[in-house]
C-alpha cells in the first residue's frame, strides 16, 4: 500500500481535525492508502481550554517536543497530508527541513494565517509554506482567493458533517426553537450579538438552544437552554430545532471561517439566519435556505418570516436539495482524487 503521514493539529475533540482528517481515513484506507495519522495537541489540551482554564504552555511544549522526534523519524519520501502547519510558532526553515524531502499538501478551514502576520520571525511563514506545497486545500471562497495567486493547485472543499445516524426526525414541540452548534470559544459570537437575540425575542419568544457545554452561561434576556456537545446526539439536537443562527462580526479572520454551521443546519433540514459575512454568503441561498442579515433590521425581518411555520415548511424542499451538495460521500471522492493528482500516488 502506497503511504500517506497525516498531521492534524487536534485529536479527535477538535472539530476541524475531525472532519477535515480523520473522517476521511477509512475511504482513503479503502482507497489503498496506508495512513499514518497523527495529533498535536491532544483532547485534554481542548477539554482544558474549553472549561476556560486557558492555553497551556507546559502542553504546548510537550506536544512541540513530541511531534519533532515523530517527524525525526519518519521516513523520507512519504508524502504529507498537513492541518495549517507542522510545528506551530516556529520559523519556516524548521518545517522546510522535514519537508524538502517529501511532497505534501495543506489543508486549511480558517484563516490561520492571519496570526503570524504582525509577527516579524513568522510573517512569511505561510505564504512559503503555501508557496512550496504541491497542493492546498480550503474550506470557503476566502481561503481560495487569498491563497490562489500563490499557489494554482488548489481545491476548495466545504467542511461537511459525517453521515448522519438513521432515525426517525424528532417532534419539534409547540415551543418556537432556535438552534446553536458551536464550542465554548465561540460561543462568544453569541453574546456578542445578545441585542440582537433579544430584540428577536420581543418580536416572537423563543427557546435559544445552545449546543456546546451545559456549563456555559445563557445569553443575556434570552431564555437559553446549554447543552454538551457529542458527535453522537448533534444530528438529533439539531433536528429539533426550528431555525439554525450564525452570528458572526465582520473582521478579516471571520471574513476567513469555514461556514460549518450554516451546512450542518442544511443537513438538519432548517432554514438558517446568519450574519452576512465571508462564506456564510455562499452557503447559505437568500431566501430558499435561509436568509444573512447585515444589521439588526436584517436579522429582525428574516426571523420575522421564519417564525411562520407555514414559510419554514415551504423552504424544506430547496433546503433538501443543497444539502445534497455537502455530502461526505463527494467530499471524499474529491479529497482522494486531489491527494492521488498532486501527491502523485497510484490509487
Amino acid at each position: 500500500m502506497k503511504k500517506l503521514s497525516m498531521w492534524c493539529r487536534y485529536d479527535r475533540l477538535g472539530a476541524s481535525s475531525r472532519l477535515r482528517f480523520y473522517q476521511f481515513i477509512p475511504a482513503l484506507q479503502k482507497a489503498g492508502l496506508e495512513i499514518d495519522a497523527r495529533n498535536f495537541f491532544s483532547d485534554s489540551y481542548l477539554k482544558q481550554l474549553y472549561s476556560g482554564n486557558g492555553k497551556s504552555k507546559t502542553a504546548f511544549l510537550s506536544a512541540l517536543m513530541r511531534r519533532w522526534r515523530e517527524l525525526s523519524a519518519l521516513e523520507d519520501n512519504v508524502p504529507a497530508l498537513i492541518e495549517y502547519e507542522l510545528l506551530p510558532f516556529m520559523p519556516y526553515c524548521f518545517e522546510q527541513h522535514f519537508l524538502k524531502k517529501r511532497k505534501y499538501i495543506l489543508n486549511f478551514d480558517d484563516a490561520v494565517d492571519l496570526r503570524y502576520r504582525k509577527l516579524p520571525f513568522l510573517r512569511r511563514k505561510y505564504p512559503q509554506l503555501i508557496a512550496n506545497a504541491s497542493g492546498i486545500i480550503v474550506a470557503n471562497t476566502e481561503l481560495f482567493n487569498r491563497f490562489s495567486p500563490v499557489n494554482d493547485n488548489i481545491l476548495k472543499l466545504p467542511t461537511v458533517p459525517p453521515p448522519p445516524p438513521e432515525h426517525p426526525v424528532l417532534d419539534k414541540g409547540d415551543k418556537l426553537r432556535i438552534g446553536w452548534i458551536g464550542t465554548p470559544v465561540t460561543y462568544q459570537f453569541l453574546i456578542e450579538h445578545a441585542s440582537i437575540l433579544q430584540a428577536m425575542y420581543k418580536q416572537h419568544p423563543f427557546e435559544l438552544f445552545a449546543i456546546a457545554s451545559a456549563g456555559l452561561p445563557p445569553v443575556p434576556g434570552v431564555p437559553t437552554l446549554n447543552v454538551d456537545w457529542s458527535a453522537e446526539s448533534e444530528h438529533a439536537a439539531l433536528q429539533s430545532c426550528d431555525i439554525g443562527i450564525m452570528p458572526l462580526s465582520d473582521t478579516p479572520f471571520t471574513r476567513g471561517k469555514s461556514a460549518f454551521k450554516l451546512i450542518q443546519y442544511l443537513r438538519a433540514g432548517i432554514p438558517a439566519i446568519a450574519s452576512a459575512v465571508g462564506e456564510n454568503l455562499q452557503v447559505i441561498c437568500d431566501g430558499k435556505t435561509g436568509f444573512c442579515a447585515g444589521d439588526t433590521a436584517g436579522w429582525l425581518a428574516a426571523y420575522r418570516f421564519l417564525s411562520v411555520a407555514e414559510n419554514r415548511r415551504a423552504m424544506r424542499a430547496d433546503i433538501a436539495l443543497e444539502a445534497e451538495k455537502y455530502s461526505f460521500e463527494r467530499n471524499a471522492a474529491a479529497l482522494i482524487d486531489f491527494i492521488r493528482q498532486h501527491l502523485e500516488l497510484e490509487l
